[in-house]
């Protein structure tokens, strides 16, 4: 019995030992598996620490094929050299915030110390756009701000719409935001703007609000001009625009004009057809070697004209002119009742003239009867390539230079007609005044709108069957061969 006693006594004592070596083995595991958790825990707050202070652009990749929430070298550069501050005020309620906008504003806080966005909500601060504009302030607009100069930047101004001809109803087509605000920081953070002058009192033809709206985003400041009680075109002029007035100037208008022209002026001018006569202003462009020749340009090729209306031509770009440098290749111009550009038989040798637009081999030139015209080529018409926009140039000294811009129709600052060609009748007059106003490169921003339409794989009827065939027989078969080799591999072995 004794020996049964030890025996269990021995069993016991052996099992309480292994127990306590299995409780201090649980414990150890225990305590490096706590240790672990801290550990990690502190790791992924650490972690997230980090990564809160990492900008946007790092933490949010953009994704979309349009890059609608990334930002450009042209606004990076000015940004980062930034030497003032500026503030961006986001006018919007809590709760409504603008995708596109917001996460543009997120982008633009990140690239420099000297810029900041500070959200308003306009519910529990009424009365604070009143500090900067007179006028009603869109939710999800931005006030660019920096010591005394400030501009508004509608949520209609960064949002882009086209009028949908099917539904009749309004259809956001893209986002200029980057554009706008990059050109509002610009111009609140510039000592001065160049000024372009607008002639007035010959009850001149009014610019389109596309035109406008794109003077003001390069930063022009648009003044209007009266040469009746102004005696000469002020010193700060960057250039003058002439926008086809219904009546002729007058000989002093002219002589001012052509005395700030000789100085090294520079002019945009723009006619259209009238019977009335106009020797004042045609002055001017003899005095530069042009003249504007009777009747209107049609254009020939229908490829090259609104269907049916030959008058109302896609003229060829000359995008290889000084002041068309920088445009887009596939950019149209599309304008209307133009009137051909002629040379003189001898002007000056010092002039340069360059063609902008101009019809193909096919145009050809029709004259105004009794107040009508037709649109059909007859024998007798004159035929063959007509300017419709010209440049002259000519050398004041070492460094300054005339430069005129001429083309015969208004047509070209028309909304109407720009729409038509997407903007490309503003991107080309735009191209033409910055170069005129000789902008900085630190003022003007030409940052094009981000478009919202999706770009779709287009192929011929023949690509189409060749793929079908691809898709349909030879990749199935490749599988299946590669199938049956495996198979056969397999059961040889």
């Amino acid at each position: 019995m004794k020996n049964i006693f030890k025996n269990i006594n021995l069993k016991d004592k052996i099992k309480n030992s292994m127990t306590g070596e299995e409780n201090k083995k649980n414990l150890k595991h225990g305590s490096y598996a706590s240790a672990m958790t801290v550990i990690i825990i502190a790791l992924v707050i650490v972690l997230n620490l980090v990564f809160g202070q990492l900008p946007t652009s790092a933490t949010q990749i953009d994704v979309s094929s349009q890059k609608l929430f990334s930002i450009g070298d042209d606004t990076k550069n000015l940004v980062k050299n930034l030497n003032q501050d500026v503030t961006l005020y986001y006018i919007v309620r809590n709760g409504s915030e603008n995708e596109y906008v917001s996460k543009m504003l997120e982008r633009y806080q990140d690239l420099s110390s000297h810029l900041k966005v500070e959200k308003i909500d306009p519910d529990l601060h009424p009365t604070f756009t009143s500090q900067y504009t007179d006028e009603t302030v869109e939710e999800n607009s931005i006030i660019v701000a920096s010591g005394e100069k400030s501009r508004v930047v509608g949520i209609s101004d960064m949002l882009e719409q086209e009028l949908n001809y099917y539904t009749y109803s309004y259809q956001t087509t893209g986002f200029d935001g980057e554009g706008q605000v990059t050109s509002a920081i610009a111009y609140v953070v510039s000592d001065s703007l160049p000024v372009l002058y607008r002639l007035t009192g010959h009850n001149e033809q009014s610019l389109g609000s596309n035109l406008t709206d794109a003077i003001q985003k390069n930063n022009i400041e648009l003044k209007d001009l009266s040469l009746l009680t102004e005696e000469s075109v002020p010193e700060d002029a960057a250039a003058l625009l002439i926008c086809s007035p219904a009546k002729d100037l007058s000989a002093e208008e002219a002589e001012r004009i052509l005395t700030y022209m000789e100085g090294g002026g520079k002019v945009l001018l723009l006619t259209d057809y009238t019977e009335e006569k106009m020797p004042n202003l045609e002055s001017i462009l003899t005095n530069y070697g042009l003249q504007r020749n009777d009747g209107i340009v049609m254009e020939g090729n229908s490829n090259y004209y609104y269907p049916q209306r030959p008058d109302v031509m896609l003229p060829e770009v000359g995008t290889g002119s000084a002041v068309l440098s920088g445009l887009a290749d596939d950019t149209y111009a599309l304008i209307q009742d133009a009137q051909p550009i002629g040379t003189l038989e001898e002007y000056r040798d010092s002039l340069t003239v360059e063609s902008l637009l101009t019809t193909t081999g096919s145009g050809y030139v029709k004259q105004i009867n009794d107040g009508k015209i037709s649109f059909q080529k007859e024998s007798g018409d004159e035929e063959g390539v007509f300017d419709v926009g010209v440049s002259v140039t000519e050398a004041v000294d070492d460094e300054n230079e005339t430069q005129l811009v001429y083309f015969s129709s208004s047509s070209i600052v028309s909304d109407e007609l720009d729409q038509y060609v997407s903007g490309g009748n503003t991107d080309i007059l735009t191209s033409i005044l910055t170069k005129l106003c000789v902008m900085d490169e630190n003022t003007s921003f030409s940052i094009p709108s981000k478009s919202f339409s999706v770009s779709y794989l287009s192929y011929t009827d023949r690509m189409a069957s060749v793929w079908k065939v691809v898709m349909i027989g030879v990749i199935p078969a490749a599988f299946l061969l590669i199938g049956f080799g495996i198979w056969m591999k397999r059961r040889k072995q």
